[in-house]
């Protein structure tokens, strides 16, 4: 039995693979697609940290997930889920072809606008933390110079959330985990919500919305994603705005005792489990 796993941060990986090995699965991480020969299970494990620093390269990943997937190798979070994971658009598409609450996203305008009369958040095509982020108030036009940085750039109507709270679902094949949320910031964009020392809040799946989580199982079918978090804002109404889907995300710390068991062995036994079927 092996699982084939491609990261370009492999320390992020690194307890997984311990884990994996630890059981007897043989384990092979690369950051090269062409370096995976073996049969296996495929786990996609690339971040958006790299569409923003090489989009080419990103690409190449791309095409040889829908190689694997065309030939019916068997691919986590496969090409699908990888190219909507790092462009902010096809996020803000893939939500709307859901039907779930999301805020106003065009492409941006350099020199201009494509919102007119909000407050927005101007957001580079991929990446993470929240960088690149900047405010545009209404009547403020986007940088002449944007695109000189790369296409894709959008305009994200601003929301205010109604708890004042960012809230991110993590989810594992076709079940979720748990919910973490943390207080949102002025002009603060980076909420990580697996670092230990940050105001999250966690709770079990059971103490979840109905309405949050039909939407999210919902997203995860379409986005084809079986790793990874949802996050959303709630509205006045307390409906649930979903603002970014991120098929590589991490475990809080917590996670643990509101799971009842360590959410990296859950991962384990779940890849684990795909890998024997196949």
């Amino acid at each position: 039995m092996s699982i084939l796993i491609l990261t370009d941060i492999p320390e992020w990986i690194r307890p997984l693979v311990g884990l994996l090995e630890s059981r007897g699965i043989k384990v092979q991480v690369t950051d090269d697609p062409e370096q995976i020969t073996a049969n296996g299970l495929i786990v996609n494990r690339v971040s958006a940290l790299l569409a923003e620093r090489d989009k080419a390269r990103a690409d190449r990943i791309t095409n040889s997930l829908r190689t694997w997937e065309t030939e019916g190798r068997s691919v986590i979070n496969g090409s699908f889920c990888f190219q909507t994971g790092y462009s902010k658009l096809a996020q803000a598409k893939l939500f709307n072809d859901c039907g779930v609450l999301t805020p106003q996203t065009y492409p941006a305008v350099p020199g201009g606008r494509a919102i007119h009369g909000k407050t927005v958040l101007l957001k580079p095509p991929a990446g993470g933390f929240g960088r690149g982020i900047r405010i545009l108030e209404d009547g403020e036009p986007s940088p002449d110079g944007l695109f000189s940085r790369g296409e894709g750039w959008i305009e994200q109507e601003m929301l205010t959330a109604a708890d004042g709270r960012v809230h991110r679902i993590e989810v594992l094949g076709s079940d979720i985990l748990y919910e973490a949320s943390s207080p949102i910031q002025a002009d603060k964009f980076d909420y990580c919500l697996a670092h230990p020392e940050s105001d999250v809040t966690l709770r079990p799946a059971r103490e979840i919305a109905p309405k949050v989580t039909e939407s999210v199982k919902k997203i995860m079918q379409s986005a084809r994603m079986e790793l990874g978090a949802v996050e959303y804002l709630l509205d006045e109404k307390g409906n649930p705005v979903f603002i970014d889907l991120n098929p590589v995300s991490s475990f809080h710390p917590g996670a643990t005792a509101v799971l009842g068991c360590d959410p990296i062995d859950a991962t384990a036994a779940y890849l684990i489990q795909r890998s024997a079927g196949l």
